[in-house]
């Protein structure tokens, strides 16, 4: 009972696993490649939950479950190849818990 009223580590995972997402998406030369979006997740932490979602403009698209209201989560703004020869400009958010 004591463990769930302690401060944990967890509320820290989304910035690191925000990197890690974002560097398993990412091409050579840090585009964003959405037709890699499916595998997102491995870049997850061990023993948690994960959603990764990019949305450009109008478009989102997401992967994992709905995150609770409590999750951590972070995000950064990114360059995404949309199709092939053309890029948008839009957010890489992620949301983890246990």
């Amino acid at each position: 009972m004591l463990d769930d009223s302690l401060p944990t580590a967890d509320r820290d995972l989304a910035p690191a696993t925000l990197s890690n997402v974002e560097s398993a998406l990412a091409d050579d030369s840090g585009v964003v490649v959405l037709s890699r979006l499916s595998d997102a997740r491995d870049a997850c932490p061990d023993g948690f939950s994960c959603r990764v979602v990019v949305a450009i403009d109008d478009d989102r698209r997401a992967v994992g479950p709905d995150a609770p209201a409590d999750a951590d989560a972070d995000s950064t703004r990114i360059t995404a190849r949309v199709e092939p020869g053309r890029v948008g400009f839009g957010t890489l958010r992620v949301e983890v818990w246990r």
